[in-house]
């Protein structure tokens, strides 16, 4: 069993229900903060609330044109840069997948790459709604995505169509993209068994609510 402190910053824990309200919002960053997770993910509207909470002792990611990705290019652009001076510091975000259902190839990998210059230098990680797409189209959007220069690729929002984790998809991702490129897993990691078949499939990083519940579940094995 891995150690708990180590396998908590794979954790990304996530907040981006739409009736998340600010108390739950300030719980969930206390909560952050005392397990030392590896980031957490809200929606933008949150972010300077967030980073007040956080601090510098976890870092913090915001959804962008979440959770469908269909808004503008430019719309996203500026959701980057008015969270950037908000306190993000990474980014999930939403490519435009119809843009690459089209075969618009081109289209689809500027609007990423739009992204990942607005970031400038934060990190930038895609999310690419594998459960809509057919296996070529998996392998493209991830080459598409490493070429516009993220610096991860996602199974899944985890709230629109992209269906929970998989560890078929994880895979392949982690064979579509060179070792520069990050992997996080997204939807329906609720158990300790299931972010560790996660990780085994190639997750780099774990998108999950239920953070706290799995850290409490692995120091349980470690003490029996």
């Amino acid at each position: 069993m891995p150690d708990p402190d180590e396998f908590a910053k794979r954790i990304h824990n996530t907040l981006v229900a739409p009736e998340a309200t600010l108390s739950e919002l300030r719980a969930f960053c206390k909560e952050a903060v005392e397990y030392r997770f590896g980031g957490v993910v809200v929606q933008g509207c949150w972010a300077r609330e967030a980073k007040k909470s956080l601090g510098d002792a976890v870092k913090l990611s915001v959804g962008v044109g979440f959770p469908m990705g269909g808004v503008t290019t430019e719309s996203k652009v500026f959701e980057i840069e008015q969270t950037s001076k908000l306190g993000a510091d990474m980014f999930d975000v939403m490519p435009n997948i119809g843009y690459l259902k089209s075969g618009m190839y081109a289209e689809f990998r500027d609007d990423v790459g739009a992204m990942v210059r607005a970031a400038g230098g934060r990190p930038v990680r895609v999310m690419l709604e594998l459960s809509v797409l057919e296996r070529e189209q998996k392998v493209r959007a991830a080459k598409l995505s490493e070429e516009a220069g993220v610096a991860g690729v996602k199974n899944s929002s985890g709230w629109g169509r992209g269906g929970p984790a998989t560890v078929e998809d994880i895979r392949l991702l982690r064979e579509s993209v060179s070792s520069r490129v990050h992997v996080k897993a997204s939807g329906g990691i609720r158990s300790l068994d299931t972010a560790m078949e996660m990780v085994k499939a190639g997750a780099d990083y774990l998108g999950t609510r239920s953070g706290v519940t799995i850290i409490e579940e692995l120091k349980e094995r470690r003490a029996r």
